[in-house]
């Protein structure tokens, strides 16, 4: 039988089973990265920034890039860039490089990283932590690019766990 007027119910079952297959909205990030290898600024490419953006693409966040090896901008400036972009948080990563001369064609890399997760519409932290890293003994085979691609990785990936569960 028909429902004159009503022809909304028969395609509520439809759309209510369409929406639910959509997947979730994307978390969306505002990523600002800064690199210095003995007190100066990294030129590009940004070892540490690949990795991390790259590995939270892949996981399906949405990252916007804040460039540049400046100092970082204070939390209040980052949230509100942040907000103005549509992200919901800011991630702040900062890695400093020390390089150590073994041989003509030896380079020893040792790395360290902070970072931290800003919550964009308050500016308060949620979350942070450091990295460490080095090519020690494996000097012929990983450089800066390969070393700070793995920092960024494993960054993202607590990154992607305090997003995900809202904890560290």
């Amino acid at each position: 039988m028909r429902h004159p007027g009503r022809p909304w119910i028969v395609f509520l079952p439809l759309l209510a089973g369409l929406l639910a297959a959509l997947p979730a909205a994307a978390q969306t990030v505002l990523l600002v990265v800064r690199e210095n290898v003995d007190s100066a600024a990294l030129p590009p490419p940004f070892p540490v920034r690949e990795g991390l953006s790259a590995s939270l693409f892949d996981a399906g966040v949405i990252v916007l890039d804040a460039p540049g090896s400046e100092e970082m901008p204070a939390a209040s400036e980052a949230a509100r860039l942040a907000l103005a972009a549509g992200a919901e948080a800011v991630v702040e990563v900062a890695t400093v490089y020390a390089d150590t001369k073994l041989d003509k064609d030896l380079l020893r890399i040792s790395a360290r990283t902070t970072w931290t997760v800003l919550d964009a519409s308050t500016s308060r932290p949620i979350g942070s932590g450091t990295e460490e890293a080095t090519n020690r003994d494996r000097e012929k085979d990983v450089d800066r690019l390969a070393l700070g691609g793995e920092i960024g990785r494993r960054v993202a990936d607590r990154v992607r766990r305090l997003l995900d569960h809202g904890a560290s």
